[in-house]
């Protein structure tokens, strides 16, 4: 069984260093232009987000998210006003297919229901699990909410790796009426 609760200032190195791990395994680098130093920093991403985790029977951390629910957070992307969204989903390689993200995504989503609130979504062609994941829990895709290559780097980055040129983060909706 997978028990979710909010990420105590314990568990914070863990959610970071299971974050980073978990990103490194995509087949595409998603940890340039500082990404990573940012993930780490979980002290300072809770005080602009809820971190939530997902801990097992035995106590281990298995996951971890990133929940924005005020748009005006610095975690706050590409949402509109009303939206909130929900970042840096990760799950430990070892405990993976337990239903450690699905439970993440899943509180993600009972937040949002009861602050009444859509969920806006956005991810990289390379996340295809979490895609299949998204749609099984009933988020819709958003080509309309993409953010193309041309906005999300509109300063571009000097270490950006070849792979993510002209590429969209792609957007998946929940809760929408549209």
């Amino acid at each position: 069984m997978i028990d979710v609760h909010p990420a105590r200032p314990d568990e914070y190195a863990r959610v970071g260093a299971l974050t980073i791990a978990a990103y490194s395994t995509l087949p595409v680098d998603h940890l340039w232009g500082g990404y990573a130093e940012e993930i780490l920093d979980t002290a300072t991403r809770a005080r602009h987000a809820e971190i939530l985790v997902a801990v097992t029977d035995d106590g281990s951390i298995a996951g971890a998210v990133t929940y924005v629910g005020d748009r005006s957070s610095s975690w706050s992307e590409w949402t509109e006003p009303g939206e909130v969204q929900f970042r840096l989903l990760a799950v430990d390689a070892q405990l993976r297919a337990r239903g450690a993200g699905t439970a993440l995504v899943r509180a993600c989503i009972e937040r949002a229901t009861a602050a009444r609130r859509p969920v806006l979504i956005h991810t990289t062609a390379w996340m295809d699990t979490a895609q299949r994941m998204y749609s099984r829990l009933g988020f819709t895709r958003r080509p309309d909410r993409d953010v193309s290559y041309e906005v999300w780097n509109a300063e571009p980055t000097p270490d950006l790796p070849s792979a993510w040129v002209g590429q969209p983060f792609l957007a998946y909706s929940w809760g929408h009426s549209a």
